[in-house]
């Protein structure tokens, strides 16, 4: 299931209305705010487990929340929607942090349904009022009416799910291995991948399928390379190494070439995710081309079969290339627009930009420039 999105006046992010589903590509020059417009998924995902406060404190806190561009009189606001389930918000901020109450409303069907205001301890469900209990305004809903809990689980589910990764930890996860523990969901920044998928293999039986697609997967992409993987523990360590296709000696993880560790992430990442969002920053590094292609393909179909939304942010030609029959699915942050992302699409006539590859249009500078053009 796809998701909108609308942001005004967050950090970088003047304008966004942005409507996505499948698999998509997010491109666009350095300082333009992809991984800013990823963020603000995570960020939402905070604010509803916990409050905004917390979620503020976990994304940069108050200083630059409000872009540069607006007024004082200009609000942050953020909108998701998710079916037929849409959460406003309208934070704001000072000295101290976020300003409380928090003003929010849930939208059913068009029809508000719940409600808090500025300066109001309370809330507002169904024309009833509710005193807050200390949770997040989504959370006091669904406890204050099991008949809202039902209309929003869409929304609630995607939100529960969206996972923006960037693999900060790569060269630790490859040095050092994965920390032992129960994790079996993959952390944003990929440093339990080998825990995790050691504990799919050892721990309930439901989780094996995810295993063996990632298995299946990296020999897709790396056919005469790689043909299993298996896990050691070592004191509070995880350690993994793997077997190419003729056998022999198991070669250690740390020893691997950088794509096939960056690939097991991505498979990881996109097989932790039953449903929701799942957002990867560049996700292209040390990968080649053929590995790239075969990854988008088992995106596309991971997706397809679970409902899943996977976003992609790139600076690769060879990844936009996979797009260029779908042009609906590539999205551009470009400064000189109303609202961002743009879809490509209506960018550029489709006609016009089915004569070329995307990935050399992006090269040379036709879309998502780096440096605009001096006129």
């Amino acid at each position: 299931m796809g998701f909108e999105l609308e942001v005004d006046n967050y950090r970088a992010l003047r304008k966004i209305r942005w409507k996505a589903e499948g698999v998509c590509a997010l491109v666009g020059p350095n300082g333009s705010g992809k991984t800013t417009l990823l963020s603000v998924l995570q960020f939402l995902r905070h604010a509803w487990i916990q409050d905004f406060g917390r979620a503020l404190n976990a994304h940069g806190g108050a200083l630059l929340f409000r872009h540069r561009q607006a007024s004082i009189h200009e609000p942050v606001r953020f909108a998701l929607a998710v079916g037929s389930a849409r959460w406003e918000a309208e934070p704001s901020t000072s000295l101290l942090g976020v300003v409380f109450p928090v003003p929010e409303r849930l939208i059913v069907d068009k029809k508000v349904v719940a409600e808090q205001r500025a300066g109001e301890s309370g809330f507002r469900v169904l024309e009833e009022n509710k005193n807050a209990d200390g949770q997040s305004f989504l959370a006091s809903v669904a406890v204050a009416s099991p008949e809202l809990r039902s209309a929003m689980e869409p929304l609630a589910v995607a939100l529960s799910a969206s996972v923006l990764y960037s693999f900060d930890a790569f060269w630790q996860l490859k040095r050092e291995g994965s920390r032992e523990g129960t994790d079996v969901w993959l952390s944003q920044d990929g440093r339990n991948a080998f825990t995790v998928m050691r504990n799919w293999i050892a721990g309930n039986r439901a989780y094996r399928p995810r295993w063996e697609w990632v298995r299946s997967g990296l020999r897709e992409c790396f056919p005469d390379l790689f043909d299993d993987l298996d896990f050691a523990v070592a004191g509070q360590t995880v350690a993994a190494q793997f077997y190419g296709p003729g056998g022999g000696d198991p070669t250690p993880m740390h020893l691997a070439p950088n794509g096939l560790l960056m690939a097991l992430l991505i498979l990881c990442a996109v097989a932790s995710a039953d449903h929701g969002m799942v957002c990867i920053d560049e996700p292209e590094n040390g990968l080649h081309p053929y590995a790239i292609q075969r990854l988008i393909s088992l995106m596309r179909e991971r997706a397809e079969a679970r409902g899943l939304t996977i976003v992609l942010a790139t600076h690769s030609p060879t990844l936009l290339n996979e797009f260029n029959d779908q042009l609906d699915h590539v999205f551009i942050m470009e400064s000189g627009h109303e609202s961002l992302p743009v879809r490509l699409d209506q960018h550029q006539n489709p006609e016009w930009l089915r004569n070329f590859a995307l990935g050399d249009l992006y090269m040379n500078q036709t879309i998502a420039p780096q440096v605009q053009p001096k006129t």
